[in-house]
C-alpha cells in the first residue's frame, strides 16, 4: 500500500510518499507571508496529486501540524490564517477517497519518529523540544507520547515571560518572545541590530554586544522554560529539532549550561536524528500505523 505523509508548517509544507515497493518520493511548498490556508490547502493537494500519478494511489495518510487536533478540526494554529477553520479531516477524505487518515499535533508527530527510529529510540523517559516557528515540547514515556487532556500536553510556547499579573503590558508569551516569528519580528523592530531575522542575528551576536544580547535573552527564556519541564518528567534524554537548531553550538551549548546548572539530574541534550523533516518522519509513521501517538 502506498502511503502519504504530509507535513504542514507555519512557513513549509512537505509531503512524501513512500510505496509499497519500498520508493520514495518528496515535495515542498512555501507558505507565503499572509497567505490563506485554503490556498496553502489546494496546493498541498496539487502537489500530493502529482506525487499519487508518479506512483500509483494513495491508500493511507498521516498529516502533522500545528495546533490541537480534534476530530475534524485543528484549534490554536495562528500561523496561517483561517487554519482553524478548515474542516481538514473532511477536505482531506473528499480529495483523497481515504478511511485511513490520521492528524496529529507537528511536535508530537516528531517525537513519535524520534522515539521510533531517532535518538529517542530506547529511552524510557525523554523529551522532544521543537524550536522553530513555533516552540513546544512532547515528553516521551514509556515509548509512548504524551498527549494530555485535550492534546496540548508541552504547549509551552503559550508560557509567560515575564511577571504573569503585570496589568501594565500585554500579555508576552514564550513563542511570542522566542520562537521563530517572534523573534524575527523583534529582530527587524531593533535599533540596535543590523540583522533582520533570528538567522542574521546568530552571526551577528559573534561581533555585536547588542545582538548578544538579544540572542542570549531569548536562549535563557527557553532554557528556563525548558528546566521546568524537565523538572515536571525527570528525562534522561532531550532530543532538540526545528530550525532553531541550525544555530548549532550557539543555541546547544548555552542550553546544556542552564540544564546542568538548574537540574538535580541533568538529562543529555542531543540533535534530533532527523533536523527539519522529524514531523514528515511522523506523519508517515502515523500512515503506515494508523493512529496517534498514545
Amino acid at each position: 500500500m502506498n502511503v502519504l505523509g504530509m507535513d504542514f508548517g507555519g512557513t513549509k509544507v512537505a509531503l512524501r510518499v513512500e510505496t509499497s515497493e519500498g520508493r520514495s518520493d518528496e515535495a515542498r511548498l512555501r507558505i507565503a507571508r499572509g497567505e490563506q490556508a485554503h490556498s496553502v490547502l489546494d496546493r498541498a493537494f496539487d502537489c500530493a496529486r502529482a506525487l499519487a500519478e508518479r506512483h500509483g494511489p494513495i491508500g493511507a495518510i498521516g498529516v502533522s501540524t500545528p495546533g490541537i487536533v480534534f476530530e475534524d478540526r485543528v484549534e490554536l494554529a495562528p500561523n496561517v490564517i483561517g487554519w482553524s477553520d478548515l474542516e481538514l479531516g473532511t477536505r482531506l477524505r473528499d480529495e483523497f477517497g481515504v478511511t485511513a487518515l490520521t492528524i496529529e499535533n507537528d511536535v508530537k508527530a516528531a517525537a513519535l519518529a524520534e522515539c521510533r527510529e531517532g535518538r529517542l529510540q530506547g529511552v524510557d523517559v525523554g523529551m522532544y523540544v521543537n524550536l522553530g516557528t513555533g516552540i513546544a515540547i512532547a515528553p516521551v514515556i514509556g515509548g509512548a507520547v504524551l498527549r494530555g487532556a485535550h492534546g496540548a500536553a508541552g504547549e509551552v510556547g503559550y508560557g509567560i515571560v515575564g511577571p504573569v499579573r503585570d496589568r501594565g503590558r500585554p500579555t508576552l508569551t514564550l513563542e511570542e518572545f522566542a520562537g521563530g516569528l517572534g523573534l524575527d519580528g523583534r529582530v527587524a523592530a531593533s535599533p540596535e541590530v543590523t540583522a533582520t531575522d533570528t538567522a542574521g542575528l546568530v552571526a551577528e551576536a559573534a561581533h555585536s554586544d547588542a545582538a548578544a544580547r538579544m540572542w542570549a535573552e531569548a536562549v535563557d527564556e527557553i532554557a528556563r522554560h525548558l528546566v521546568t519541564a524537565a523538572l515536571t518528567v525527570d528525562p534522561s534524554r532531550i532530543a532538540v529539532g526545528g530550525g532553531m537548531t541550525r544555530a548549532g553550538g550557539a543555541l546547544l551549548e548555552p542550553l546544556t549550561e542552564c540544564l546542568v546548572r538548574a537540574l538535580p539530574y541533568p538529562p543529555e541534550l542531543v540533535l534530533s536524528d532527523f533536523g527539519p523533516d522529524a514531523s514528515l518522519r511522523g506523519a508517515v509513521m502515523l500512515a503506515r500505523e494508523g493512529h496517534r501517538p498514545r
